[in-house]
């Protein structure tokens, strides 16, 4: 996927041979499931998403989001910026019970509002205290740069154990 978005030709080819397959086949529905989330990958830069609330006064900017690494799980860390101080927050993703993809993050009004932008989730911005979130989560958080790829390979490595 990533290759085709890159202008690699082959790989263009090769990934409208699987859509036509899978479509002749009658499990696009399957290939839209597991393709979707690669072709979204990494295409929205969080840095500088402005994101206000205006019944709390609260104006953020996401300032970076990145992965670092808690052994072999992944730790999303979100910077931001709330009336010119610098702020940050993280959450470490998991495999729970069942194959499960969770992590756990305490959220307070600000850090709410910019949860919410990068997931592109309102449901969240009114949320308090800790919150958990799941596989699709997981996978809204790959369309950012920076955090996609890594997410998507390590999400593609656990579910294949």
């Amino acid at each position: 996927m990533e290759l085709s978005r890159q202008g690699v030709d082959w790989a263009d080819k090769a990934l409208k041979r699987l859509e036509e397959i899978a479509e002749g086949r009658g499990f696009s529905d399957l290939l839209e499931e597991y393709l979707k989330p690669a072709r979204e990958a990494e295409t929205m830069d969080p840095r500088g998403l402005v994101v206000e609330d205006t019944e709390s006064g609260i104006k953020a900017v996401i300032r970076d989001v990145r992965v670092e690494w808690d052994g072999d799980r992944p730790r999303v860390v979100v910077e931001y910026e709330v009336g010119g101080e610098a702020k940050s927050f993280s959450f470490t993703w998991r495999v729970a019970k069942r194959n499960a993809i969770q992590t756990g993050v305490w959220l307070n009004d600000e850090r709410a509002l910019a949860l919410a932008v990068l997931l592109g989730d309102e449901t969240i911005r009114g949320k308090r205290g800790t919150v958990s979130l799941y596989t699709s989560n997981l996978l809204a958080l790959a369309r950012l740069k920076g955090v996609g790829w890594e997410l998507l390979k390590w999400y593609a490595e656990v579910m294949g154990e």
